[in-house]
């Protein structure tokens, strides 16, 4: 312990010298001034037209992203999510099912995971009618491949909380397509 003692003052010392040195960020030039205004009048050209929905009809295609941009847009849906509603988005994630043992009411999802599958973000699916659990449904915890209108439920939103939503499903594709 004692031949630790006079590096370990050493290192302390030389970590507060170095930590006491005023440092100042050399001055930057001033931003070149804007461009002259001309009293002339221009032709100028229209706004461009709004853009088409595009050919399959799906608004946000996260199924063509990167597991980390999936990740991050389905972060961005859930902190700006006003700006996402009724728009049809298709992913692929991991199917949740919960079936409430006192209502038999079934509750369904799909979860995104990040790339270090750390952490994971997700919809409440909103099944198709006519469809019977667990026959109809693809089995849980497989992946499946989803399309549907992103909505809200904004039932318990006094508590703070808004649950998104996937309604009008088509599962695109599962380990079993009903």
């Amino acid at each position: 312990m004692k031949r630790y003692l006079p590096l370990f003052l050493a290192a302390a010392i030389l970590l507060a010298c170095s930590a006491c040195g005023k440092s100042e960020a050399p001055a930057q030039p001033a931003p070149p001034p804007p461009p002259p205004v001309s009293q002339n009048p221009q032709k100028t050209e229209p706004p461009p037209p709004e853009a088409a929905p595009p050919a399959d009809g799906v608004d946000v295609d996260l199924t063509v992203l990167s597991s980390t941009m999936v990740y991050a847009e389905v972060y961005n849906i859930m902190m700006a999510p006003d700006q996402y509603l009724g728009k049809i988005i298709r992913m692929t994630g991991l199917f949740t099912v919960y079936q409430d043992p006192e209502t038999q009411e079934v509750y369904c999802g799909v979860i995104v995971q990040d790339a270090t599958a750390c952490c994971s973000q997700g919809f409440d699916i909103i099944m198709p009618e006519g469809l019977s659990y667990p026959d109809d449904y693809p089995p849980a915890e497989t992946e499946i491949t989803v399309q549907g209108e992103l909505q809200a439920d904004r039932s318990m939103e006094e508590e703070g909380l808004l649950f998104l939503q996937l309604e009008n499903v088509t599962i695109l594709s599962s380990a079993h397509t009903p």
